[in-house]
């Protein structure tokens, strides 16, 4: 089994984790690579807010938590596909839901579910909650991700909830010297330097984009980023890649999607591909085909 394919993305409220774990996939996905993301927050359903209206999203991350037995199928059914990359499937919570409908969730299921991952994807990057400590998916999944990326943010809010949550993972089980930690949404003004030493080894920092709050709030986080100021951003996009997954560079197309009215053009997948990358079961078309 490959190990340095399962990334946990954890952090405080506002970091951008959940925008990191998105523009990380993109990357792996510009490199021809299977990705799924699993977006853990049970308190806030992370699916509805960055997949157009209209997107079929019936099955729930807590359904298949709960369910009697669980099998490949099980899982690639209730992907949800990303019509900008058929290298990308997301798993998550329906909106509305909350994670008092799934009392029943157990360690087992949860680490079962997270040992099928591996085999189903290149890659899998598991977005986890804020309250992590309150979700059973999101503190095993900082268990047995083979690396952990923190997000910090570079203020009093950012530091007062390192001080209060860090010590949650002071157990050897949860492997502090695989984590590695970012500072996101820097803004300007904001000196990361200073606050540096209240993180510790402060390994990758991601400014603040207003492209970024603009996809976000027009639901098209999956699509490149156009504008010249992202460039320092799109740099550390590369550098976390290379440096936890070893992967080079990026090769997406940077087609301004907004002038031309265009979605970015997709490179087909044959079924040699499909076999080469691992995939035992194929999606459904209407399911996000790998």
């Amino acid at each position: 089994m490959d190990l340095d394919k399962v990334l946990a993305v954890m952090g405080s409220p506002g970091s951008g984790k959940s925008t990191t774990a998105v523009k990380l996939a993109l990357s792996l996905a510009a490199h021809r690579k299977n990705v799924i993301i699993v977006f853990c927050d049970p308190f806030t359903p992370v699916i509805p807010g960055i997949v157009p209206a209209g997107v079929a999203h019936d099955r729930s991350l807590g359904s298949l938590l709960t369910a009697p037995a669980l099998t490949q199928k099980d899982i690639l059914d209730s992907c949800v596909p990303v019509r900008e990359s058929r290298y990308i499937s997301l798993l998550g919570y329906r909106a509305g839901e909350s994670l008092m409908q799934y009392p029943q969730i157990t360690r087992d299921q949860v680490t079962r579910l997270f040992v099928s991952l591996r085999y189903l994807a290149d890659y899998v990057i598991i977005d986890c909650s804020s309250v992590f400590e309150a979700d059973p998916a999101s503190i095993i999944a900082i268990e047995v991700a083979d690396v952990v990326l923190r997000l910090g943010t570079a203020n009093l809010k950012g530091i007062s909830y390192y001080q209060t949550h860090m010590p949650m993972l002071a157990d050897s089980r949860f492997r502090k010297e695989t984590h590695k930690i970012a500072i996101g949404n820097q803004k300007v003004g904001q000196d990361w330097e200073a606050v540096s030493s209240q993180y510790g080894a402060v390994s990758y920092v991601l400014p603040y984009l207003l492209e970024l709050e603009w996809q976000d709030s027009e639901l098209c986080l999956f699509q490149p980023l156009l504008e010249p100021d992202s460039v320092p951003y799109q740099t550390e996009i590369r550098h976390i890649l290379s440096d936890l997954f070893s992967v080079q560079g990026s090769r997406l197309e940077q087609t301004d999607i907004r002038k031309k009215g265009k979605q970015p053009k997709v490179q087909e997948v044959t079924k040699k591909e499909r076999r080469s990358a691992g995939i035992k079961l194929p999606f459904t078309r209407n399911r996000g085909e790998f």
